[in-house]
């Protein structure tokens, strides 16, 4: 007879989910695209924990945040009893030992949202804070751990209007009078009227195919893209010169200091191409024009230069780099005469392994040629040591050194501190320059190979720059110090800058100060560097003058580093931790390398307009406003806002009852908000998930709601 007993436990009980459970990627959060879910609000009912999970993870990802498990707990039946969720950047940052320093990604942000198991078995909302202590954006989401995962359509939907996606292209300033000059500037007759056999380029079987519908895509793809060809007389091709509509906005912001990059013409590569080049706030190389030359005479040259010049509305920039070649200087001097020009450092010293290298001395020579051009502070001490290395050596006929001394006020460092260089040129024995299509153009590489990845090698340095934006905005350097000023500069220069001025914060160690005249606000200081060689064994020391002006709060060093990459050198910051100054000086730290420069650039503007007198002319210069808007629209990451007022301004420009002289502007529609609905609102999220499709509730700011531009 059987007993009625205890029913047995079941072979395979509910697990107990486990954090990384909560942590993974939910598979149906790409479905919510495009749908608002709301935002968390205090009295929500779930049914589990997967629900809030996933409503809380698509509110993030609207928002441009990422999520973790704070706290959990589980019945043994698998119920969740209690869920805290937060924001992937709350906890305290952790730093570790300074030989294994990386940068920290959290601040111990407050946003989070905690559900609680009620009497009804359901889960409640009992806290929910949307504030955040950090910048939030969708469109850098992509780069966050909690979306790696997603697929490739999520990841696009991802990027729109974010950074590392195809970008929104705008064109540099053309006023409508310099049209005219810009024309004669390229197809004018050039001032050296001695004629010279000019060599055609040499193209490969499908290379001429290649670059025509190269051209045509880009030119169809985007109206800004711009191309010249320089053909002969007999219609056959000379030199090409092309930059896409990227490269043609981003010269507006990095135009202090260019580079035209030579290397491949002078390695005699199978495709003769050269790049302008400048720097972004990053200290990334960023592409501003692309060319290929049939050969290096001056009036190769000198027709590349008003080519990009032209293609840059006639915009010089303050200061430009190139190699030393006699058909660069002739051009420079020609098309771009009041430009500081100077003459790449490594690349001479890449020529003096070629020049010298048969000379019996050539160690020694070597050796004091770097001498006089790294370690000279003063114009009487490369004298000097320049004078030993020939008298010495015997080398008083040498023609390839009496060139580079006829030229040594372009190339030798102590001779061009009045410029500022964005650190684009080596100034130290160890520094190289890479060329910006370095890994992708080989001896080999045929010119049908390069534009057939060309858009793919761009889009990867995009990618670069967005991971670059991302690093800045949501992690920190650890500390090296405890000192302000390096607390200072953490919150403003980006995570690459931050860094080289770590490096200076560190060196101070190795920096001893001596005042060496005090008479007056202006005070002399020496400051000796214990300075490691290459070997990093021995070590020798230097001494520096510094000038200090306790008044003006102005410090100058011998050494010129701030000149050449807008970072205070070691030896002002241990004059000024000397002097007892806590702050870095205003004027010492840039715009150029701070996190938001492009959007300080654009809010720089002038604001006046010009107004041609006819209608092509007017349609040109709308054309470049509207892609001024496009680029400010992209920098705020308000895409869909940007959308909703372009309809509005078409529908008011086709309104019958405006005219030309109508005030337009735009009217907020301010939401009423019902009290105690929200607990912490957050109004920096909410003007950076509005006009990108994040939610839209009560928690909306006045100035970031829908507008309508009325009369």
């Amino acid at each position: 007879m059987e007993t009625e007993g205890a029913a047995p436990p079941p072979k395979n009980p509910p697990r107990r989910p486990r954090r990384r459970d909560l942590n993974a990627l939910d598979p149906y959060l790409e479905e919510s695209d495009g749908q608002d879910i709301g935002i968390p609000e205090v009295g929500m009912v779930f049914n589990n924990h997967m629900e809030v999970n996933r409503f809380y993870r698509r509110y993030a990802r609207r928002v441009g945040f990422g999520v973790s498990v704070r706290r959990s707990s589980f019945s043994q039946e698998g119920t969740c009893l209690y869920l805290e969720l937060m924001c992937c950047k709350g906890g305290r940052p952790r730093y570790e030992p300074k030989f294994r320093k990386r940068a920290s990604s959290t601040t111990n942000c407050p946003a989070r949202i905690r559900v609680k198991l009620w009497g009804d078995k359901l889960l409640h909302v009992e806290l929910a804070n949307l504030d955040h202590n950090h910048p939030v954006s969708p469109a850098m989401a992509r780069f966050l751990n909690s979306y790696k995962q997603l697929s490739g359509p999520a990841k696009r939907r991802l990027r729109m209007g974010g950074p590392g996606a195809m970008p929104v292209e705008e064109p540099s300033k053309m006023p409508v009078d310099k049209l005219g000059a810009l024309e004669e500037l390229l197809f004018g007759e050039s001032k050296n009227h001695k004629f010279v056999e000019r060599g055609r380029l040499k193209l490969q079987p499908g290379d001429s195919e290649a670059l025509r519908l190269f051209f045509t895509r880009m030119q169809a793809k985007n109206a800004n893209f711009f191309n010249v060809i320089d053909l002969d007389d007999e219609g056959c091709v000379r030199n090409v010169f092309w930059a896409d509509a990227w490269s043609r906005a981003m010269y507006e912001y990095y135009n202090d200091a260019i580079t035209l990059d030579t290397s491949y013409v002078v390695s005699k590569h199978d495709m003769p191409l050269v790049t302008f080049l400048g720097v972004n706030h990053h200290g990334q190389s960023v592409l501003l024009g692309c060319g290929l030359l049939s050969d290096e005479t001056a009036e190769t040259y000198t027709w590349l230069f008003k080519a990009w010049v032209a293609c840059m509305s006639g915009n010089l920039p303050k200061a430009i780099i190139t190699d030393q070649c006699r058909g660069i200087q002739s051009a420079v001097a020609e098309v771009v005469p009041g430009v500081r020009h100077r003459i790449c450092l490594h690349q001479i010293m890449k020529k003096a392994a070629d020049q010298l290298s048969g000379l019996s001395e050539y160690k020694a020579i070597s050796k004091a040629l770097q001498k006089a051009a790294y370690d000279s502070l003063t114009v009487d001490e490369f004298e000097g040591e320049w004078s030993t290395l020939i008298t010495y050596n015997g080398l008083q006929g040498h023609d390839w050194l009496r060139s580079l001394y006829e030229c040594r006020f372009s190339w030798v460092p102590i001779f061009l501190k009045d410029a500022f260089w964005a650190g684009m040129s080596a100034t130290q024995r160890s520094e190289t320059i890479t060329p910006f299509f370095e890994g992708y153009v080989d001896l080999k590489t045929s010119l049908k190979q390069f534009l057939g990845k060309y858009v793919m090698i761009l889009q990867s340095k995009y990618e670069k720059e967005a991971q670059a934006d991302f690093e800045t905005f949501h992690k920190q350097r650890p500390p090296v110090s405890k000192f302000y000023m390096e607390e200072q500069l953490s919150n403003v220069y980006t995570h690459n800058m931050f860094k080289k001025f770590q490096d200076e914060i560190e060196a101070i160690m190795y920096c001893h100060v001596s005042l060496m005249n005090g008479d007056g606000p202006i005070s002399t200081f020496n400051v000796k560097e214990c300075i490691f060689l290459e070997d990093g064994k021995r070590t020798m020391s230097k001494i520096f003058a510094v000038t200090y002006n306790t008044e003006e709060k102005d410090i100058t060093c011998i050494c010129g580093g701030f000149q050449f990459s807008g970072i205070l050198c070691r030896h002002s910051l241990s004059v000024l931790k000397f002097q007892q100054v806590r702050e870095v000086p205003s004027q010492y730290v840039l715009d150029r390398w701070k996190k938001d420069f492009r959007q300080l650039h654009v809010m720089g503007r002038l604001s006046s307009d010009v107004v041609p007198d006819n209608r092509v002319d007017r349609y040109d210069y709308l054309s470049m406003r509207c892609l001024q808007l496009v680029d400010s629209a992209v920098l705020s990451d308000k895409y869909r806002l940007a959308l909703r007022l372009v309809r509005e301004v078409e529908k008011f420009l086709l309104n019958s009852n405006t005219h030309d002289d109508t005030q337009p502007r735009i009217k907020s529609r301010i939401p009423k908000v019902k009290p105690n609905t929200v607990t912490g609102q957050n109004l920096v999220n909410v003007v950076t998930d509005n006009g990108n499709g994040g939610p839209k509730g009560p928690e909306a700011s006045a100035s970031a709601q829908a507008s309508q531009i009325q009369k």
